[in-house]
């Protein structure tokens, strides 16, 4: 067994496998930068070349497209504000303030530093512990799920500027979006207004793309962009690198971001969003300059950039011990353990020693080569930022479009996509959060569906959620969050009160 083991972890190690995976990693990282254009339509355009090459040649190159899609999510995020995928919109709240004051390239390495990390924790995680954690992942119950997902909204209480209740606002309506169409649970129909385009709800990229995307167009549309485009970045000062005395202080920020991803990526069902606002949520609240989180703290890259990407080695414990996807791309991973004839399951540990092992040592590989691959081409992304700002929006809202209406060929994304773009804008106007809309969107259909199936089990008792001590400890956590935000915010009121006292106190002497 030992060494059917060593000899799956070293069978990575051939030409093949490697070309395989470093070209996965450069579709990802394009796919996944690119806006509305997914790590998962790369997967499944390439999906059918499985079938010509061998599992550790196909497999390897998808995993790599799936790692490197999620960090290039964050690659548009921070240079240009416009998230390629919905976990990079932590991302996007700090990366992108560091890029206007000229620390582009700083924020990229702590992305890709995050990352890497995140990446590598989840993988030696899965090496290490893949049956214990799934056994304890099959255990969380919609109960325990509901009480989560909660523990998650309470990031719309750090994002939510200065007014909570705009917070809260955007959050709600953000929920209500997210229930048009047909209930998944019940079946009923909702707010279609019998409008057959939205039977099947509305699509998140039109909606993300819309109100991050667009507002931030017509934004540099209206103002002047000469001083940006003459601004240039580097690599090589401290504000093109993350320094070592940086990377050294955010250890702990990793650990405990890494942490939370692995155990939601372990959870079916859940995926990598959550993952990454939830140490957001818990980077600014251990923080010690909560403040200046949405104007350009390293720490609000690391940690949703680490937690989000610690979620793709986790994701597979599901996989291949139970046969349960964790998420759309492991299930379309799935696929191509099927096609390969590897059946997903406790059984293939026994059945294909040296191949599972051999997928092991991939992950692995895939990170060392990440970090290589992605450092290289940091001039190219830091190109963009130094390009005309009329040619870089111009080809932004050429692949918003394409992208959006890639996804189902439909007009109707398109009408959407404009809507919300208009929606955004006025958001921007008024001083409301898109990141809360955004939580509330994608969270809201997971809190539905759980407290539905909650209170299925219960027969409408609400005591479901106390009976369970993981949901007790969850709901204690919401609890103690809802307080430390509570008192991080009044104390920065405290302190801004104080500021203009003494601003009143200078103008007078």
């Amino acid at each position: 067994m030992i060494a059917e083991i060593i000899n799956g972890l070293l069978s990575i190690l051939n030409l093949p496998s490697i070309a395989a995976i470093s070209f996965g990693l450069v579709v990802g990282l394009l796919f996944g930068a690119i806006p509305g254009i997914s790590g998962i339509m790369a997967i499944s355009i390439l999906l059918p070349l499985t079938f010509y090459v061998s599992p550790l040649v196909g497999i390897p190159m998808l995993l790599g497209i799936y790692k490197a899609a999620i960090y290039g999510g964050s690659i548009t995020a921070i240079l240009l504000n416009t998230p390629g995928a919905p976990p990079a919109v932590c991302t996007a709240m700090d990366g992108y303030p560091l890029t206007q004051q000229g620390k582009a390239g700083k924020a990229l390495n702590a992305a890709l530093a995050g990352s890497v990390f995140g990446d590598t924790f989840s993988n030696i995680l899965l090496i290490c512990v893949a049956a214990p954690i799934s056994f304890i992942a099959i255990k969380i119950g919609p109960a325990e799920q509901f009480c989560l997902i909660l523990l998650s909204l309470t990031v719309v209480g750090s994002i939510s500027g200065n007014s909570i209740l705009k917070g809260m606002i955007c959050a709600g309506f953000g929920i209500l979006l997210a229930m048009i169409g047909v209930s998944g649970v019940s079946g009923a129909v909702r707010f279609t207004f019998d409008n057959e385009y939205l039977l099947s709800g509305i699509s998140l990229i039109p909606m993300v793309i819309g109100v991050l995307c667009l507002p931030e167009i017509i934004h540099q549309v209206g103002v002047s962009t000469k001083h940006m485009m003459q601004q240039k970045f580097d690599l090589k000062s401290d504000d093109g690198r993350l320094t070592w005395q940086e990377f050294k202080s955010n250890i702990g920020l990793m650990i405990r971001s890494s942490i939370i991803g692995s155990i939601i990526g372990a959870m079916p069902g859940l995926g990598a969003s959550p993952a990454a606002f939830m140490a957001y949520s818990e980077a600014q609240r251990k923080s010690k300059h909560p403040d200046t989180f949405g104007k350009g703290n390293i720490e609000g890259v690391i940690a949703p950039e680490t937690a989000n990407n610690a979620t793709t080695g986790s994701a597979m414990i599901p996989l291949l011990t139970l046969g349960i996807p964790g998420d759309d791309v492991t299930a379309v991973l799935m696929g191509a353990f099927l096609i390969q004839g590897l059946t997903p399951g406790p059984n293939i540990f026994f059945e294909h020693t040296a191949v599972v092992y051999g997928i092991f040592g991939s992950l692995i590989l895939c990170d060392i080569l990440l970090y290589i691959i992605a450092k290289i081409g940091f001039r190219f992304w830091i190109r963009i930022v130094e390009m005309p700002r009329h040619i870089i929006f111009s080809a932004v809202t050429v692949f918003a479009f394409l992208g959006t209406y890639s996804i189902n060929q439909s007009m109707f994304d398109i009408f959407c996509l404009i809507m919300f773009g208009i929606m955004g804008y006025l958001m921007r106007m008024f001083q409301f959060s898109a990141g809360a809309l955004i939580i509330g969107f994608i969270l809201g259909p997971i809190l539905e569906k759980s407290y539905d199936q909650s209170m299925t089990l219960s027969d409408g008792s609400y005591m479901i959620f106390l009976e369970s001590p993981v949901a007790v400890v969850l709901l204690l956590i919401t609890l103690a969050s809802v307080v430390s935000i509570y008192r991080v915010r009044a104390r920065r009121e405290k302190m801004l009160i104080e500021q203009e006292k003494i601003d009143e106190e200078a103008v007078k002497e």
